[in-house]
């Protein structure tokens, strides 16, 4: 009779006692011998760090595959106890039916069991059993790592800037520091998120591959009470003091918070880059566009302008001022956008009664998609696991499997890749009407907290032709923006129209407005 074996451990812990690779493959040799069952090399398949709650294993998978091309073979596999093949009560039976139609049977050296209604009864509890433990292991370390939170612990990987030593938070010497200037600095005023994230990024702040963060990460960090000397996370909602050292007052963390909700302002002078004002300042003298540089002083100090570099506007052909500085034509300009806020509540009000309508055909939209894609996910799944049940089962060869696998896995990387930028993209749609709301009722600060690339669509949008300033006068009066006329237009015939502009009460499923 020939017999063969399967090992598993999922801990490094358990490399060490009576569970370890070693110490299962030793039982089942014994136990083999004991039996007259030869046990080969080719024969023991040794499972390193794999959880028993999947059933899609390496070494798993190997062993039913070389079970299946030696048909006839093998009569027995030797397991150390049943949760050693699986903690899941239906994948237990799956490989159970899977290794009995090539006339394999399961036996486990710790658990004798007979082949007869009481042994298949104690092997069905002992499945079960193994099932429930695991279970109750899940809710164990849940909990466990709640209470751990609410004493001040942090049972997690430490964010960056600290460290774990000996399972205790402290400082990180070198990026302790860095955080807290980071922190600090945005709460200070004068950074948006895209210039703290360059500034982070500068200071070595980075992904683990080397890429700089994302603004949404940046916005974790700035916020997270962890750096004020508090914890909190999904598991508990309130915020307990920590047993770890604080980088930053929590005020500069509760600062950061207003700040990125908007409930406190921001101004940047010089915005996410230092000219963003530079393809659209018309020179008043010209009419042409002006440019960008900075200009040196006689201390060695450079200053940033705008300025316009023809021989005929300078200042000793016309008498009048032929630069300024970068610092306050951007005052300038946020006060230019301030002045067109629309004064009549019923521009606002039609604006955003435009804009949630839109919203929610793109947020129902979106949830479609993202329904489809998972169902397209799903269909794959399922007939990647019937193509291993058909190989299984000799209906196809090894080859055709592994092409339609392949064929598969593309198709779920794409679907995967496609369902996280759904989700990203629902995420971030929960704050468009307020972004939205805030460019028509605070243009100056919504362009102030926008990245360049924002900035200067939005200044394509207000001056697609440019806008003429005077180095000395600045803007002056400004002509009502064509895009504001239209809603000004749509208002004032709304008046004798309720049902265009009427107070509309739709309820949405984001933060209120």
């Amino acid at each position: 009779m020939n017999g063969i074996i399967y090992t598993r451990v999922s801990t490094k812990e358990q490399v060490v006692d009576r569970t370890s690779l070693a110490s299962q493959e030793k039982e089942c040799q014994a136990f083999a011998r004991k039996n007259e069952c030869a046990i080969t090399e080719e024969g023991i398949f040794r499972e390193k760090g794999e959880s028993a709650k999947i059933a899609d294993r390496t070494e798993l998978q190997n062993l039913l595959d070389h079970v299946r091309r030696n048909k006839g073979k093998y009569q027995v596999l030797y397991i150390w106890k049943i949760d050693r093949l699986s903690r899941n009560l239906g994948d237990y039976y799956g490989i159970k039916v899977a290794l009995n139609r090539y006339g394999v049977k399961i036996v486990s050296v710790t658990e004798p069991i007979d082949d007869d209604p009481v042994g298949r009864f104690l092997e069905a509890i002992l499945a079960a059993a193994a099932q429930f433990d695991n279970e109750i292991r899940a809710i164990r370390t849940v909990t466990g790592m709640r209470i751990r939170v609410e004493q001040g612990g942090w049972p997690h990987s430490a964010p960056i800037g600290y460290k774990k030593v000996n399972s205790r938070v402290v400082i990180d010497e070198k990026f302790g520091p860095i955080i807290a200037n980071i922190i600090t600095k945005f709460s200070a005023g004068g950074y948006s998120l895209a210039d703290i994230a360059r500034y982070a990024f500068e200071h070595e702040v980075a992904t683990n591959s080397g890429k700089p963060k994302s603004t949404d990460a940046l916005k974790a960090i700035l916020q997270n009470p962890m750096y004020a000397g508090f914890t909190r996370n999904k598991l508990v909602e309130t915020m307990t003091k920590g047993k770890h050292k604080a980088l930053v007052p929590l005020e500069t963390i509760q600062k950061n918070i207003d700040i990125i909700k908007g409930s406190k302002k921001n101004y940047s002078i010089q915005g996410d880059d230092l000219y963003p004002l530079k393809n659209i300042l018309l020179c008043a003298t010209c009419g042409k566009k002006q440019t960008a540089s900075q200009s040196k002083s006689q201390t060695g100090d450079y200053h940033p302008l705008y300025h316009c570099n023809r021989g005929t506007c300078r200042k000793r052909v016309t008498g009048k001022k032929a630069s300024v500085s970068v610092d306050i034509a951007h005052k300038h300009f946020r006060e230019l956008l301030e002045s067109l806020k629309p004064l009549d509540e019923g521009v606002e009000r039609l604006y955003k009664d435009v804009i949630v309508k839109a919203w929610h055909k793109q947020y129902k939209q979106s949830i479609e998609a993202i329904a489809e894609t998972n169902r397209r996910i799903e269909r794959n799944k399922s007939t990647r696991l019937s193509t291993n049940t058909k190989f299984i089962q000799d209906k196809i060869t090894e080859a055709d499997r592994d092409m339609q696998f392949r064929v598969i896995d593309q198709e779920l990387a794409q679907l995967n890749k496609d369902l996280e930028e759904l989700t990203l993209y629902m995420d971030e749609s929960e704050t468009i009407i307020d972004k939205a709301m805030q460019f028509i009722s605070d243009p100056d600060i919504f362009w102030n907290r926008s990245s360049t690339g924002v900035k200067r669509l939005i200044q394509l949008f207000l001056f697609p032709n440019g806008i003429k300033y005077d180095f000395s006068t600045g803007f002056g009066t400004i002509e009502m923006i064509e895009s504001h006329l239209l809603i000004k237009k749509m208002t004032d015939k709304s008046v004798n129209n309720s049902n265009l502009v009427a107070p509309t009460r739709i309820e949405l499923v984001t933060l209120g407005l």
